[in-house]
């Protein structure tokens, strides 16, 4: 493969050019309110500096805090803005990856654009999450390594110790990452490290120093902020909420039947990946990633072990697809080397006449597709006209009576703490989640309302309407407002009642 001219330097214009251009698109894209779910809790958790659903993603809150104090539109807009940042940088360092390994710069630009507008990846970057910044930290490691290999320099080490651990202090996802970026740096430097064995306690100290960041959870705990999941103050609460003890059951990545889910999912993983950037990426991606692995075996087995980990967690853990983002990374990396295949097999073998412009052919051609498939795609990711989070959020506030609480699902939930702690409405509601009712000692949900329906007005909406079997058995249920809510995503997709809930016998709450 024909390695182009371009130094790191002079390879930063067209890096920095391709994340404008995809953030200007995302920009266009982006929700501009409130979010269901994950998603509107992580809109909420760090404006208030509070602690986040397991495992407590302390890299994301500070940022996302910091990011939140920049007066542009509301707090929720900015939260939905960060994460078109972090894909839009991902984006460009993309780039900057497939020019090293010796893509000229428009197939790069191309491939890394491609990959903006697969559906999962344009997904991630209009809504606020914490995968957004995961799979920029993957490039960024990607990256390093990268540099790490051509220079062997103790800084690169030491940014790179630096990256794992505030990543780890993002999602833990980084621990199926960390182990290949460990074996390749040892394999690459292994004279150097030999010579100067210090230079591993060096990256070891950094990646301790971004580890650190976890001490923002106990610390924030400690202020009793408004949203404290678990209020981890204790060793003990710490280490269930930073492990994630209460997910284990969800995922089998980790028992023998893991392998067999992964071969059972391949046929599910194709129409998804084919769906979402027709079969054109993921195929060039893989042929791609082959050439790679035998043009720079090591950079190419640390992408495809990059690949393996992200699947193999995706088809074991509820196929949650933005766990897909980083092998979609990958697979950009793969399509930009395939593309740069083609166009100097067509410069070598091709007529004449194509020898001096095949390479420009390879590239418009694969800017064109980058094009279509952002068209393909656009009315699907589009979220610019979605409000349906401040719809509902307006829509309970505003039909609860006073002092009402209202007994809700995590979806259903989070919109309205945001409702509460961010645009300061309705403070006299008492919003009570299914993670309350677990981690305040509540046990079921019928013990809670026993225990507010005295003193307060009761509501209750549930997802799933069989859920609410057990309230019958114990309360009256009584129609209240039909709203429309998330089903575990960020937007409001269906239809569901709010019940009043009242005692069966009315003189249960007399005197």
């Amino acid at each position: 493969m024909a390695t182009p001219d371009l130094t790191p330097r002079s390879a930063r214009p067209i890096a920095a050019s391709v994340g404008a251009v995809a953030f200007l698109v995302y920009l266009r894209t982006l929700m501009p309110g409130i979010a269901f779910g994950d998603w509107g809790e992580m809109q909420t958790v760090p404006h208030v500096l509070g602690v986040a659903h397991p495992t407590g993603y302390p890299t994301y809150v500070l940022i996302a805090w910091l990011a939140e104090l920049v007066p542009i539109g509301s707090v929720a807009f900015r939260a939905n803005l960060l994460s078109a940042v972090f894909v839009s940088a991902a984006l460009g360092v993309l780039a900057s990856i497939a020019m090293r390994v010796g893509s000229g710069p428009l197939i790069a630009a191309s491939g890394a654009l491609a990959l903006g507008a697969v559906g999962t990846v344009w997904a991630a970057a209009t809504v606020s999450e914490v995968n957004p910044l995961h799979l920029l930290f993957a490039a960024l490691l990607l990256h390093r390594c990268l540099v790490w290999a051509e220079r062997r320099s103790s800084r690169d080490l030491v940014i790179g110790g630096l990256l794992v651990g505030l990543a780890l202090g993002n999602h833990l996802l980084t621990l199926f990452l960390a182990p290949f970026v460990g074996l390749f740096v040892l394999w690459t430097g292994r004279r150097e490290l030999l010579a100067r064995p210090w230079l591993l306690l060096a990256a070891i100290a950094a990646g301790a120093l971004g580890l650190a960041v976890y001490l923002y959870i106990p610390l924030a705990a400690s202020q009793s902020p408004p949203l404290d999941y678990n209020h981890p103050t204790t060793l003990d609460g710490f280490l269930w909420l930073v492990e994630g003890v209460q997910f284990r059951t969800q995922f089998d990545f980790l028992s023998p039947r893991g392998p067999g889910e992964f071969v059972s999912s391949l046929p599910e993983l194709w129409s998804l990946l084919a769906g979402r950037a027709t079969p054109v990426v993921p195929i060039l991606g893989a042929a791609g990633l082959v050439l790679l692995v035998i043009r720079r075996p090591g950079f190419g087995l640390l992408c495809g072990a990059f690949l393996l980990s992200g699947v193999y967690i995706w088809a074991n853990y509820l196929h949650l697809e933005h766990y897909l983002l980083v092998p979609w990374l990958v697979l950009g990396i793969g399509m930009a080397v395939g593309l740069q295949g083609i166009a100097d097999a067509v410069a070598r073998w091709g007529p004449r006449f194509a020898v001096g412009h095949g390479r420009a052919a390879v590239g418009m051609a694969a800017l064109a597709f980058a094009v279509g498939l952002g068209a393909i795609n656009w009315s699907a990711a589009d979220r610019s006209g979605d409000t349906s989070g401040q719809a509902y959020v307006d829509a309970v506030l505003a039909a609860l009576p006073k002092k009402a609480a209202i007994l809700s699902y995590w979806d259903a939930s989070t919109p309205l703490w945001h409702g509460q702690l961010v645009e300061g409405l309705r403070p006299d509601v008492l919003v009570v989640d299914d993670t309350n009712i677990v981690y305040e000692g509540w046990v079921t949900r019928e013990r809670r309302i026993a225990s507010l329906i005295c003193e307060r007005p009761v509501f209750i909406l549930r997802l799933v309407e069989s859920d609410l079997a057990p309230t019958r058995q114990a309360f009256r249920l009584t129609p209240f407002e039909t709203v429309r809510v998330a089903a575990g995503g960020p937007s409001a997709s269906v239809l569901r009642p709010i019940y009043r809930v009242d005692p069966i016998d009315p003189g249960t709450c007399a005197g």
